[in-house]
């Protein structure tokens, strides 16, 4: 006989049944209503990258995971997986996304998701770089018997990676695909725009002129409106319909629902009359916009755009530096740093036009200093200002006025480039290189002669240095005739005192006594010592003193300034007492300690660490790790100390520790030497001052 079950225990089991529901019809409702909210922020967004809400998306994800793994058997388990699937796809989850959408392909094929994850499943595919497949799937879709609204997605998706791939046609195809047959109202509002800026991205402005119009006539809100209006005006201008680009542009300016885009506007605007020829106009708007506007980028941009206008179409250059600087005022960053540049290459001026009267009493070296600074003020109306009539009268006066100088080669070389590019006369530029040849024939600029004439190789390549040293190191290298190289490298010793290569020769000369005709005494130690304390401050002095740790006697100061980097300070004194050790020849009396030398400048003074605030604003020659330095491995800091003019740029050099590889040494010194630096942190009476600084090599990652 069966007893009946007690009434409370039936009450307790539906209360148990119904909370577990309960609890269940929760989850997934604050799974559901968070992923809801996610979309709308996203399918807001209507063009472009979509604002996607991860925090709502991740919460979506941990909400149906409760569901999928607690309650496989509910009926919402497929609704679920879909979310899980569209949620980790806005986050990025992209293998993830793909197990949830072929999970619902493969067992919930009749589901009203199917249509969807499908989509999903190729545009997942996409983002995986799958494209092959991307492409099979989502042509897929377009051919087969589905809604238009999901054919248009998937032609949405195609047009989109067609797009942002830069294969403008697909895209515009498949564009053209929603706007006239597949889309709703917004998608073809949307397919429009697209099609408007891929014709833009192509420079194709009459027909994305023609498509910005366009869009025009469907009803566009107030963010489409603005966006074909503008972009209609830049192709209207760069066109030369300069009078239609001024009437979009108006239209925008009149509407006070854009008044917050008003400067962006006018700076357009002022653009449109620069390119009317009304500078007038023009500087009246940009001035309106560097005083009312708000937006510091805004007023910077319309300063550097009057600047602009002094510059080039007024050739005033010191009211165009005024403009810059005031760009400067406004903004660090962006447009800011184009201004300090333009500044700074006009302030050269002012410091490169430095006319000097020469007579019987003016050394050589005088003439030499002064020949490159006019040299440079040359290089800088050529290559920074832009005014090539100026730069070669300039350089033309260098060749007349510093005859005996160093540079003077070089300069008629730099002429007659400039003459061929820019006179496009080749017969007066292969003239003065001819007679260059004539008036310097052992200068070390023949070679970069003889190259533009074409005659390297020839009869005519000789007499020059670096002829000689090509010479010294194939018979060192190439054939191990010692003597023939010390013949070569003494030859640039005796014939060209003032060549670039003449330290290098003798340097050589003491380098090869040492390798191969070792006296097995001090003399060799004397000699590099000899040579650092003749050449103070040169690289082959440097290279002396890495032959013998030896450092050339400054006035003993102690330096304000520690040495962080401890490291290379003790590998330093390890060394040197090393080479000490073995040697008790060495004159010990000359040395001074590496850390004082690190900050004891070429005057005895104390030089200054790099200030924190003083940032690097450009480096034009990138530090490359070099093949040749690939199997030392070596990385840590080589401190230099540099002098700075007022621009920022690296106007001295030296270096005062090395690393174990040449071409490390090398590198790193060219680009120090190519750095900018910001001076707005530096006090005025620092400017002329040495300061230290620390250059980091690090090994390149594939070699750790």
């Amino acid at each position: 006989m069966k007893l009946p079950v007690p009434r409370y225990l039936i009450y307790f089991i539906l209360v148990i049944t119904s909370l577990s529901g309960c609890v269940y019809y929760n989850t997934f409702f604050n799974a559901r209503k968070a992923f809801n909210e996610a979309e709308k922020t996203r399918k807001e967004s209507k063009y472009g990258r979509p604002s996607i809400n991860q925090a709502k998306y991740k919460k979506a994800i941990e909400k149906s995971l409760k569901v999928v793994e607690n309650y496989p058997n509910s009926k919402w388990y497929d609704d679920a997986l879909f979310v899980l699937g569209v949620s980790y796809y806005y986050t990025k989850q992209y293998n993830k996304a793909e197990k949830r959408f072929r999970e619902i392909l493969a067992n919930y094929e009749d589901s009203k998701y199917a249509k969807e994850s499908r989509l999903y499943l190729a545009k997942t595919k996409l983002m995986k770089d799958d494209t092959e497949e991307a492409m099979a799937l989502f042509q897929e879709l377009l051919d087969s018997d589905i809604d238009k609204s999901d054919k248009a997605e998937a032609a949405m998706a195609l047009g989109k990676y067609y797009y942002e791939s830069e294969q403008y046609d697909e895209a515009i195809r498949h564009f053209l695909l929603i706007r006239d047959s597949l889309g709703t109202n917004d998608q073809k509002k949307i397919a429009q725009r697209y099609i408007a800026d891929s014709y833009f991205d192509q420079f194709k402005m009459k027909d994305a002129l023609g498509a910005y119009l366009q869009i025009l006539g469907m009803h566009p809100d107030m963010n489409e409106e603005y966006h074909a209006l503008f972009q209609a005006s830049v192709c209207a201008f760069r066109l030369q319909r300069i009078d239609d680009g001024i009437d979009y542009l108006n239209t925008l300016i009149n509407d006070e629902r854009y008044f917050d885009s008003l400067n962006v506007l006018r700076l357009q605007l002022a653009e449109g009359y620069e390119s009317d020829d009304d500078l007038p106009q023009a500087e009246v708007i940009y001035e309106q916009v560097a005083s009312e506007s708000k937006k510091r980028d805004l007023a910077a941009q319309a300063y550097y755009n009057l600047g602009l206008i002094y510059q080039y179409d007024y050739d005033e250059l010191q009211k165009a530096k005024e403009y810059y600087d005031k760009a400067v005022e406004q903004s660090r960053s962006g447009i800011g740093q184009e201004a300090l540049a333009r500044s700074a290459d006009i302030g050269k001026l002012e410091t490169y036009a430095r006319k000097i009267d020469i007579d019987s009493t003016t050394s050589q070296d005088v003439i030499d200093d002064a020949a490159f600074t006019q040299y440079q003020l040359a290089e800088v109306y050529w290559f920074n200002l832009n005014k090539p009539d100026t730069a070669i009268i300039e350089m033309q006066y260098v060749v007349d006025s510093f005859p005996t100088a160093y540079d003077a080669p070089k300069a008629m070389v730099a002429l007659s480039e400039m003459i061929r590019e820019y006179e496009e006369d080749t017969l007066k530029a292969d003239s003065i290189l001819r007679e260059m040849l004539k008036r310097y024939p052992h200068s070390d600029y023949v070679p970069e002669a003889l190259e533009a004439l074409d005659l390297l190789g020839t009869e005519a390549d000789t007499g020059y240095a670096e002829l000689y040293l090509r010479k010294a190191e194939d018979y060192l290298v190439d054939e191990k005739s010692i003597d023939s190289a010390r013949i070569n490298y003494q030859y640039i010793v005796d014939n060209f005192p003032d060549s670039k290569y003449y330290l290098q020769a003798r340097f050589a000369l003491i380098w090869m006594t040492e390798m191969y005709e070792s006296p097995g005494d001090s003399s060799i130690i004397y000699a590099y010592n000899e040579f650092a304390d003749s050449f103070p401050g040169t690289e082959w002095a440097a290279e002396a003193v890495k032959r013998t740790k030896y450092r050339p006697s400054r006035r003993d100061e102690q330096p304000q300034n520690e040495v962080s980097d401890t490291t290379v300070i003790d590998t330093m004194l390890a060394d040197v007492n090393a080479g000490n050790e073995g040697n008790n020849t060495q004159d010990t009396s000359t040395y001074i300690d590496p850390q004082k030398a690190i900050y004891t400048d070429p005057d005895g003074n104390t030089a200054i660490s790099i200030p924190s605030k003083m940032k690097v604003l450009r480096i034009r020659q990138e530090f490359v790790y070099p093949t040749e330095a690939y199997a030392d491995r070596w990385e840590g800091t080589i401190y230099f100390q540099i002098k700075l003019d007022f621009s920022g740029e690296v106007v001295d050099l030296i270096q005062k520790t090395w690393s174990d590889n040449d071409e490390i040494n090398i590198r790193a010194e060219e680009t120090m030497r190519s750095m900018v630096f910001d001076m707005s942190a530096v006090p005025p009476e620092l400017l002329d001052s040495w300061f230290v600084y620390k250059f980091k090599v690090v090994l390149p990652d594939f070699l750790r």
